[in-house]
């Protein structure tokens, strides 16, 4: 890991993340102040980072967010989780995108775990309806650019990562059931899809592994599904401070 990279993670964990859980807690009571009712009421209970995974350290790369991507925070937490995960010997993220996280995961995690990203097709036809908005992110000129275009040192985790095509609801994971030291789920926002990959994903990993979740709180699908989720299986779910994140760490 590169001085640039790790001076990037230490920015990110430890300056922009804290800094975010002050903004977040001053705007919630400004608009409570005024009486002003925003957002995606959330009923998960919340958890600080370091009570989830050790503080080990940790390099960024393409730190810079764009428009669907996890932002700096959430991409520190998602890397710390990496850098601290032990079990397992597959990493699987489900929803490729650019493939800026896939990357940084692969980068921060240990050498032997191999990478596998999955990502619907462009024009490709969706088992269930996607959220509206969503297909401007599936139609993309292709999946995964930023570890695809690695070159030099970043090679070498690019190297790790396979990209997988299909529709998540409908994918064949058995050969990899139990396999993931962490599983993160990023995929369709639309609730059918979100309760389909996260059956997949408890069934994903393994034995002290993790499952991460994006956009609980951000998108309705996401947070009913994991809300009803906690409901029904009582898992202890926990949403990650400062972050549109839930985590389940398994037994």
């Amino acid at each position: 890991m590169g001085l640039a990279g790790r001076l990037a993670g230490l920015y990110a964990r430890s300056i922009y993340l804290p800094g975010t859980i002050v903004s977040q807690s001053l705007r919630r009571t400004s608009r409570r102040m005024r009486g002003v009712t925003r957002g995606q009421a959330t009923r998960l209970p919340q958890a600080g980072w370091r009570g989830l995974f050790p503080a080990k350290a940790i390099a960024l790369v393409q730190a810079r967010k764009n428009a669907g991507d996890v932002n700096l925070a959430e991409l520190a937490v998602l890397t710390t989780a990496a850098a601290t995960i032990e079990a397992g010997d597959e990493i699987i993220e489900i929803g490729t995108f650019d493939g800026r996280t896939t990357l940084n995961l692969a980068l921060n995690s240990r050498p032997h775990l191999a990478v596998l990203t999955l990502d619907l097709p462009p024009g490709q036809t969706s088992h269930f309806p996607l959220a509206p908005g969503e297909r401007a992110f599936v139609d993309k000129p292709r999946s995964g650019r930023h570890f695809r275009d690695a070159r030099g040192a970043l090679a070498i985790p690019a190297a790790r990562i396979t990209q997988l095509y299909g529709d998540s609801a409908r994918f064949d994971w058995t050969p990899h059931f139990g396999r993931a030291g962490l599983v993160f789920v990023d995929g369709s926002h639309a609730y059918e899809y979100v309760i389909a990959d996260s059956e997949a994903a408890l069934r994903l990993v393994t034995g002290k592994g993790v499952v991460i979740w994006h956009d609980y709180g951000v998108w309705d699908g996401v947070t009913r599904a994991l809300e009803d989720i906690e409901t029904h299986r009582r898992l202890g779910l926990r949403h990650i401070r400062g972050t549109s994140l839930v985590a389940w760490k398994s037994a």
